[in-house]
């Protein structure tokens, strides 16, 4: 049932999805989703707080590395893909909740996104303090790193249709490719 809520979350939207949709879905009566959430929005927020507090967990392990901050930084790169991958639901879930306002997140859930936030932000500021990184506010890096992954996710949705799978700038990318990238890119950009 998890799985056909985060596939339908993603698809739809919050608003555009029915507990109904979800029991179809899943192959289970609404009864059973009620008996594990107490209602849809529960629902929502279970689906989110899964993969933020995964990453959560993640990137607080990456800060503690015995590892350089570059390395460190590559790891978050490569741990946000990957886990991603792992959830291809999540990526146009939460593009559609931050460019709504994120009505539907509670305080429990953005703590979740607050908490990768400061592991990033040990990252960098220990880059910073070692003369790796160069200084910079730490929303404009973490936005500049992550949302590129987040948008080629999206990209990837479009180019799943096979109509529009000719068109040059949807493309396949690999996933190596994307991850190469990607820390190229943040390595780059925080350069001192």
């Amino acid at each position: 049932m998890f799985l056909a809520a985060a596939t339908l979350f993603s698809a739809k939207g919050f608003d555009g999805v029915s507990v109904d949709d979800i029991a179809t879905q899943a192959g289970v009566n609404k009864a059973m989703i009620y008996y594990h959430f107490t209602d849809k929005l529960a629902l929502y927020r279970s689906v989110v707080a899964d993969m933020l507090s995964t990453v959560s967990e993640t990137v607080a392990a990456i800060a503690e590395l015995p590892i350089t901050p570059a390395e460190k930084l590559d790891r978050f790169v490569e741990n946000f893909v990957r886990q991603a991958d792992a959830r291809p639901w999540f990526p146009p879930l939460m593009m559609r909740e931050i460019s709504e306002g994120a009505p539907h997140l509670d305080l429990d859930t953005l703590g979740y996104i607050r908490s990768v936030f400061l592991g990033f932000g040990r990252i960098l500021r220990e880059g910073e303090a070692a003369g790796a990184f160069r200084q910079i506010h730490p929303i404009l890096a973490y936005t500049s790193i992550v949302g590129p992954l987040l948008m080629n996710a999206a990209r990837e949705r479009v180019a799943a249709r096979p109509e529009r799978q000719h068109l040059p700038m949807l493309m396949s990318v690999s996933h190596e490719d994307l991850i190469a990238h990607g820390q190229e890119t943040a390595r780059r950009m925080l350069a001192p």
